[in-house]
């Protein structure tokens, strides 16, 4: 196929979607195209308005067949599928135009009125509208019909009363009756099917957690009486005993626990030796690893049954949850049979199929900054995930990388990096004289890090940076995330290289020669995992500390007294830092999602600010997008606003306020939209004659800068491409009045365009 071929393809698909082109030219002789359904309720349901909104929606959704798909609005698919034709080969532009993107028309021919009429009659007494009527007819109007159904709710019956096993005396009627509590079904709430079922697998989960390992939910029958008058309806819960075998009443209790560490799936497993005769047993678990390549430690460290513990469902997927976070084991599977020795007893088996021992990764990726950088990273790394055979994960990686600006009035210096880090993580808690456990999903991990970076800028600095960190991460639940380094000691050497003053850049703000030393703890919520909800947010908080018992016991003040450790100055410093993000989904295709960003360095005793490897920046493609990156501030300081120059390589602040938000559209999958706008600044904690208006004040609000923008989004699944444009609506820097420049925009001047029209690429969503 030519180029001009595709082109007139391209052209023509183009004009497909933006015409009105009728989806209808193409229909069978006598049919019509199918296009929905109405829903209209003749009598009004004793509810909300919205509740009767939600129930026409549910009800025009489950009719079948579904019409053809939108986006913005227009039967795009349908469109394609019509421009391609019926193509000549089974392969080609016109064959993937139309077999692969592009959609048949659904015919009006294809839908069943008396099979939705049932349909629709079925989810109306599921919901308790026990005695509907409802009529349908097909509405066509210029080969365009939609499926047209009047419905008659009638009476909605609601609880009365609920009947738990009431006159069963079993065992396990009588647990039954104690988990009436927590029931989900109340007097008043309106009869649901789905509710019902719910209620049933809520059972069961309690039955499972007092040892009832046998039982399932389709055990349990609810009868539903309406002979008790005024629409309402009595719920009489039994069991069907005479479905439910014998193991089913029996509470269950762990025998012997096996575990065979070294499983292969290949031909289903059948290639293992499963024997039990080479078992070794330790602390009542029986391990069957004849090669030793694990210690037997890790099993009882993390499987939360034992001999003789009664069996529960949670004990059970926390043990499995535990197996797989140990990051050694790439499969993991159990199985329970009842034992030899007591009709009443499991025993247990886990099958642990492990990933290859050592592993060799390397990563390559490209970055770019929105004041003409670009750049590259690459990195090799090397794993063995089962050190000292106790499952520990010992990685070392190498990594470098550089930025060079190609482009901008402003110069900046090229970077060039690399570094080294060494890292060894211990499935549990290592604290010296003390046993910790944890009995949560996850496994908690001690980490021991060695890191060595080092950084050239051009002809003006080479930066040394060595970091050792000992700490602990571990997890409440899937959402909650803690780190607590109680030892962090970082040592920072830079060398100054030439005469500033001659290349005509300042780079003193980012000169640090020292050590910091103190311990940090961060802890992480994200609402987000599981499933999905309307609304979810994210929270972040961050506490960092440095030189704080030395300086005080030595009583270090940067003025008077500086101190040293080790020969060399150290910083003394608090700090904290908040990040609160909030997403709210505005239907199928549009979220809203918001941030807002506090943070707070206090440097004192041996620090007049904090080190710049610590400090706040603002701007850039996850800060400020219509700023240039961390040139934003501080206060109301601005280089070329005042002296007319760009010499700051960038600007730093001890404090932080930033809000984001942005509207997200998904236009066709793998693309979307977002209208976004920032505000933000950085101040100083001390005044600083370099950043004449940088400290911070109580009108810190009259000195936020804003920004407003457009982006696209192409999630490609295994990355997400990013592109921004912003511009300034209110700069911090100009006199107070004058400070929104929305009467200065202009974007029919190339000047203005230049210097206002901020380009962002990037990697992932800001936040």
């Amino acid at each position: 196929m030519t180029f001009k071929r595709i082109g007139i393809y391209i052209v023509g698909v183009i004009a497909i979607l933006f015409t009105a082109c009728s989806n209808t030219k193409h229909l069978p002789a006598g049919d019509s195209l199918y296009i929905g359904t109405r829903v209209k309720l003749t009598d009004k349901k004793e509810a909300s308005r919205k509740e009767d909104k939600i129930l026409k929606s549910d009800l025009e959704a489950a009719v079948r067949p579904k019409p053809n798909s939108k986006t913005l609005g227009m039967r795009i698919k349908l469109r394609l599928y019509n421009f391609a034709g019926i193509p000549n080969k089974k392969k080609g532009l016109r064959h993937w135009l139309r077999d692969k993107v592009g959609e048949p028309p659904v015919l009006a021919s294809t839908v069943d009125m008396q099979f939705n009429k049932t349909l629709l009659e079925n989810i109306l007494q599921n919901k308790g509208f026990f005695y509907p009527t409802v009529n349908g007819h097909l509405d066509t109007k210029h080969k365009k019909t939609k499926a047209v159904f009047e419905v008659v709710l009638g009476p909605q019956y609601t609880i009365n009363q609920v009947f738990f096993v009431t006159k069963d005396s079993t065992r396990i009627a009588k647990d039954i009756r104690d988990l009436q509590d927590e029931t989900l079904l109340d007097t008043g709430q309106s009869y649901n099917l789905t509710l019902i079922k719910a209620e049933r697998d809520r059972i069961e989960r309690g039955l499972k957690e007092e040892g009832y390992y046998f039982f399932k939910a389709d055990y349990i029958l609810l009868l539903a009486d309406t002979s008790v008058g005024n629409k309402r309806v009595n719920l009489y819960l039994r069991l069907k005993h005479e479905e439910i075998p014998d193991e089913a009443y029996k509470i269950y209790t762990v025998d012997k626990v096996y575990v065979y560490p070294n499983y292969k799936l290949r031909d289903n497993g059948k290639s293992n030796d499963t024997s039990k005769a080479n078992a070794t047993v330790y602390k009542t678990y029986y391990i069957i690893d004849p090669k030793k390549k694990f210690n037997p430690q890790i099993f009882p460290d993390n499987l939360l049954f034992a001999t003789g513990d009664l069996y529960n469902r949670t004990d059970q997927n926390k043990s499995l949850s535990r197996l797989v976070n140990l990051g050694t084991f790439k499969f993991v599977k159990n199985r329970f049979e009842v034992s030899p020795v007591s009709d009443t007893m499991l025993d247990v088996y886990y099958y642990l199929t492990t990933y290859p021992k050592k592993s060799l990764r390397f990563q390559i990726g490209a970055l770019t900054q929105n004041d003409n950088r670009a750049g590259s990273q690459a990195s090799i790394s090397w794993l063995n995930r089962n050190t000292f055979k106790g499952a520990e994960l010992f990685q070392i990686k190498l990594n470098g990388g550089f930025e060079a600006q190609y482009s901008g009035a402003a110069r900046r210096p090229n970077i060039y990096n690399t570094g080294a880090e060494a890292d060894l993580s211990f499935p549990r808690f290592l604290v010296p004289f003390i046993n910790i456990g944890s009995i949560s999903s996850f496994t908690p991990k001690t980490y021991i890090k060695a890191i060595y970076n080092y950084e050239s800028q051009s002809d003006l600095l080479r930066i040394n940076s060595y970091k050792v960190s000992y700490g602990y991460d571990w997890k409440d639940d899937i959402r909650k995330e803690n780190q607590l380094y109680p030892f962090n000691f970082t040592y920072v050497k830079t060398d100054t290289l030439g005469d500033a003053s001659k290349l005509g850049l300042l780079y003193g703000n980012l000169i640090f020669n020292g050590i910091i030393i103190g311990p940090t703890y961060e802890f992480t919520y994200n609402s987000q995992v599981g499933p999905q909800k309307t609304s979810s947010f994210y929270f972040d908080a961050l506490v960092d500390l440095s030189g704080n018992i030395i300086g005080l016991a030595e009583h270090a003040n940067y003025k008077d007294h500086p101190q040293t450790l080790f020969g060399s100055t150290y910083a003394q410093y608090l700090k904290y830092q908040l990040d609160y993000r909030y997403y709210f989904k505005m239907g199928q295709t549009n979220t809203l999602a918001s941030r807002i960003l506090i943070g707070e360095g206090v440097p004192y005793g041996n620090s007049s600010q904090l080190p710049n490897i610590k400090q706040f920046f603002s701007g850039g493609s996850s800060s400020l997008r219509g700023f240039p990156t961390r040139l934003v501030g501080p206060g109301t300081f601005n280089e070329n606003y005042l002296f007319g120059t760009n010499q700051y390589i960038e600007t730093l602040g001890d404090m932080k306020l930033e809000l984001n938000t942005e509207l997200r559209t998904t236009v066709y999958k793998f693309f979307s939209t977002a209208l976004f706008v920032d505000a933000g600044n950085i101040w100083l904690y001390n005044d600083n004659p370099r950043f004449p208006g940088g400290k911070f004040t109580k009108d810190f609000y009259k000195e936020l800068a804003a920004d407003m923008g457009i982006g696209l989004r192409f999630d490609v699944k295994i990355l997400l491409i990013r592109l921004d444009v912003g511009i300034p609506i209110r700069e911090p820097y100009l006199p107070e009045n004058e400070r929104w420049v929305f009467n200065k925009i202009n974007f029919g001047d190339p000047a203005w365009r230049r210097n206002n029209l901020v380009f962002n690429i990037a990697i992932g969503y800001p936040f």
